[in-house]
């Protein structure tokens, strides 16, 4: 793994340091019963830049330095530095320390990664041409990394991520599958084996993968995570055969046109009261339990020809999502915990007719660690969390700024329509 990167003995020395990264797994829902989403304990994401982060360390400790560089300035060292920026958001700043190993060793292959990962990172709030133009910046570098060694695992990572981005998880499946075969002793790269494999319904390969990784770390709730997310996602897409939805359901992250999609299929908004709008192609009014949006309206300008334009137009009109002030929806754009809080907390006031729900609990003694009582999105929490419809951690951790996973959206989404019911 990286070789020519690092040295041996750090290398095993940042797989051991990466246990004070472990936590206690979550518990897998039912479907029989009412369910609850099963939020990752960190998302496999940050997982992967905290191990790049800790084998630069581990490596720069390690002595694996070149003449004339000291501990605090080598390539290593300003790797570690960029990853930990990185996970702050920091973007900037990461790719500063990324270019300055770069500029003290141009051949060597993690900075390249690293700058790659920061403009993954980057795409996942971006839309449009933006988003594109940073998949294609991060595929360039995640290139440049593979071509400067070709046993990078976490280049062919980040390759593949890129590639899903790119509605190519079929050939990101086979790069995940290079990735593990790179070293079959590396518990993540089968681990990401695992969920590229289940996004394209390979699942014993998956199976398989995920129990490999898991005999390597049997106690690894990143990987137990994956795994149980991806048993869960096949007892509830069990009949069903809507491939847009399927595909939502395996997917690591969902955007805001899948949410619309998973909340406009899933549940029944007809008696919703439809807002009067003027749409980009037309304008309408549509009341309560009549039928939807005429043929060639949108109400954002980037939805015209976006498969989820229809439940995109139904959220808006009835309230439950909105597009931006430029009149963009930003289809693409990721969502995370905090955001899809609001939708589902929405969705039961509008449906339910209470009013204060979105706001109940703000202003007093917060109930988590990471979110003040005067956030925006406090009282859609509260409502959530107490409902079974999203999870906190037992250490008090909502993690507002995770992003959320197609099953975690399915089940919780799922819990919403079970909770309806009753009205």
């Amino acid at each position: 793994m990286f070789v020519g990167a690092y040295c041996n003995t750090p290398l095993r020395r940042a797989l051991n340091i990466l246990e004070i990264f472990r936590t206690k797994p979550d518990t897998v829902v039912q479907r029989t019963t009412l369910p609850n989403t099963f939020p990752a304990k960190g998302p496999a994401m940050k997982k992967l830049l905290i191990i790049l982060a800790v084998i630069a360390i581990a490596a720069t400790i390690g002595g694996c330095k070149k003449d004339g560089e000291t501990a605090m300035d080598s390539p290593e060292t300003h790797v570690a530095t960029g990853h930990n920026y990185l996970q702050q958001r920091r973007f900037d700043e990461a790719i500063d320390a990324f270019e300055r190993a770069i500029d003290l060793d141009s051949r060597y292959a993690p900075a390249y990664s690293g700058i790659g990962f920061v403009y993954l990172q980057k795409s996942f709030d971006a839309t449009g041409e933006t988003r594109l133009d940073l998949l294609d910046e991060a595929m360039t570098k995640f290139n440049r990394s593979m071509g400067l060694d070709v046993n990078d695992v976490y280049g062919k990572i980040g390759k593949a991520l890129v590639m899903i981005e790119q509605g190519d998880s079929r050939n990101a499946r086979l790069l995940f599958e290079a990735a593990a075969h790179e070293d079959m002793d590396d518990p993540i790269a089968l681990m990401w084996w695992g969920v590229g494999a289940g996004q394209v319904g390979k699942f014993q390969q998956a199976d398989y993968a995920f129990e490999k990784a898991l005999n390597l770390e049997p106690t690894n709730p990143e990987i137990q995570d994956a795994k149980d997310r991806l048993d869960l996602a096949q007892r509830l897409m069990t009949g069903v055969t809507d491939e847009d939805y399927k595909a939502i359901a395996f997917g690591y992250r969902i955007s805001r046109a899948d949410a619309a999609a998973l909340f406009a299929r899933e549940l029944d908004l007809s008696r919703l009261e439809r807002r009067s709008l003027s749409g980009f192609g037309g304008s309408s009014f549509v009341g309560p339990g009549e039928s939807g949006t005429s043929a060639g309206t949108f109400y954002a300008t980037d939805i015209a020809d976006h498969w989820a334009i229809n439940e995109i137009n139904l959220m808006i009109e009835t309230g439950i999502m909105d597009n931006y002030p430029d009149g963009s929806f930003l289809p693409d754009a990721k969502l995370n915990r905090s955001e899809f809080s609001v939708l589902a907390a929405k969705v039961l006031s509008l449906t339910t007719g209470d009013a204060e729900l979105m706001i109940r609990g703000m202003g007093g003694e917060s109930s988590f660690r990471d979110v003040r009582a005067d956030n925006f999105a406090y009282g859609s929490i509260i409502a959530c969390t107490t409902r079974g419809i999203l999870k906190a951690d037992a250490d008090g951790m909502f993690r507002p700024l995770d992003y959320v996973s197609g099953t975690d959206a399915v089940n919780a989404v799922r819990t919403v329509e079970t909770i309806l019911a009753s009205y």
